[in-house]
């Protein structure tokens, strides 16, 4: 089955699933109908809460899922469907008042049933998740702090709209409505269970030991690892993983990282390149050797057997960026492939140029051609100065670029500044992969 064959499959289930009850209320309608926008608020809350509760799906990164979908999209139609289905929920209690004015008094959740006030609490829970995640930055809340409070409301929506559900006990009180809401309870719990507890157990005995740790640049190290009593894992160059370093595998607070080593690194030795952006990866730069670590992973569907690839790479990094791209070329070394590559690396100065000697070595063996782009350059002789641009792309770029695969990886800015160049420059959206250094 091919990888767009396997994405069309997994969506329409992923739909069928937030759909399902809309699907059994059309299907097994009771024959006592209420008004039609009494049944209609019904029906948008039950696909909200529907929705809501799949939102578990790409926060357990299932490996066959990420092997298919791009991590970074998924992210995005993850905060889109959290976002609608708030606005569905909200549909719900709205439509209702305005059908029948005289239920405002549910609306006092200090005095209405428990049934409506497990509502409301699901409601109130759906919303602060949803804000949360908008206003993250701007609330001053650290990813970690953020990562728990996700949890909580995830936790909070899910139980207080189930109960909400089954103590009105309308439509549940119907066996295909009951079956539904169990499928989706099942699907609901296997993830949880997923990701806090077989994860976990399967983390903790495939432990990682601190080998190394090399100072890049000031605040840019690369994290050497090697794995313990067993063999280590099989990624691929430009894919991802989630570490944690000297704490449980049950902790929450992991981090994502790119793999920054080839592919095929002897005994089983994992690479990241790390900056120091946060809490976390600062405290990288402390680590004194032999300290444990846990790796989820890999995540990632880039792969550079893809026939898309074969032509030839275009790989545009700024900063950090680069991490995914070492990997790509250290991988290609070893493989000894003669395919083109054309490496644009942005960075500040050359004192910010990370891996510089690195990648002039890996020259030698590839058929690659590298120019950096720096904002402030002490010598302009032998770097292009400001920014990745059109003119310098297609400087360097040959006439058949459309022909070429285009990775990119770094701030968010920059993927957004290099998307309307590519499109004029003609180059397919699906030549395009695009990792982005932007935190949930």
């Amino acid at each position: 089955m091919t990888k767009k064959t396997k994405g069309f499959l997994y969506t329409l289930i992923y739909l069928l699933l937030i759909f399902l009850p809309l699907l059994v209320f059309l299907a097994f309608s009771r024959s006592l109908v209420r008004s039609f926008w009494r049944e209609l608020s019904v029906m948008l809350g039950f696909v909200g809460l529907c929705m809501a509760g799949l939102q578990l799906v790409p926060t357990t990164r299932l490996p066959f899922l990420a092997d298919v979908f791009d991590l970074g999209k998924v992210y995005k139609v993850h905060h889109l469907l959290s976002i609608f289905s708030v606005i569905l929920v909200l549909l719900h209690p709205v439509i209702l008042l305005i059908n029948n004015p005289n239920i405002i008094i549910l609306f006092n959740a200090f005095t209405a049933p428990w049934s409506i006030q497990a509502g409301w609490i699901g409601v109130a829970s759906l919303i602060l998740i949803a804000l949360t995640s908008i206003y993250r930055k701007q609330l001053r809340i650290g990813y970690n702090a953020w990562h728990i409070i996700h949890v909580l409301f995830t936790f909070a929506i899910v139980v207080f709209g189930l109960i909400h559900v089954f103590k009105i006990n309308y439509y549940s009180a119907t066996l295909p409505m009951r079956i539904a809401w169990i499928i989706e309870i099942v699907v609901w719990v296997s993830m949880i269970i997923i990701i806090r507890a077989l994860k976990p157990l399967y983390l903790k005995r495939h432990p990682y030991m601190v080998k190394q740790l090399i100072t890049e640049v000031p605040s840019v190290w690369t994290l050497v690892l090697k794995p313990q009593r067993h063999a280590g894992m099989r990624f691929r160059a430009g894919q991802v993983a989630w570490i944690n370093v000297g704490s449980s595998p049950f902790n929450l607070h992991r981090n994502p990282f790119s793999f920054s080593g080839s592919e095929h690194a002897q005994e089983g030795e994992l690479r990241f390149t790390i900056k120091a952006l946060g809490d976390f990866s600062a405290s990288i730069g402390q680590l004194k050797g032999g300290e444990t670590v846990y790796v989820d992973g890999p995540y990632g569907s880039f792969c550079l057997d893809d026939e898309q690839t074969k032509h030839g790479l275009v790989m545009l990094a700024g900063g950090i960026g680069i991490a995914p791209i070492l990997s790509i070329l250290k991988t290609l070394a070893d493989q000894k492939d003669r395919r083109p590559l054309f490496l644009f690396y942005g960075s500040y100065d050359e004192d910010n140029l990370i891996a510089y000697q690195e990648i002039e070595a890996l020259k030698e063996n590839l058929n690659l051609k590298v120019i950096h782009v720096l904002e402030k350059p002490k010598d302009q002789t032998k770097f292009e100065s400001g920014y990745i641009s059109q003119a310098i792309l297609e400087r360097y770029l040959p006439a058949d670029r459309q022909n070429l695969f285009f990775f990119q990886c770094g701030p968010l800015p920059m993927i957004k500044a290099l998307a309307p160049i590519l499109k004029k420059m003609g180059i397919a959206k699906n030549s395009i992969q695009s990792e982005e250094y932007e935190m949930a």
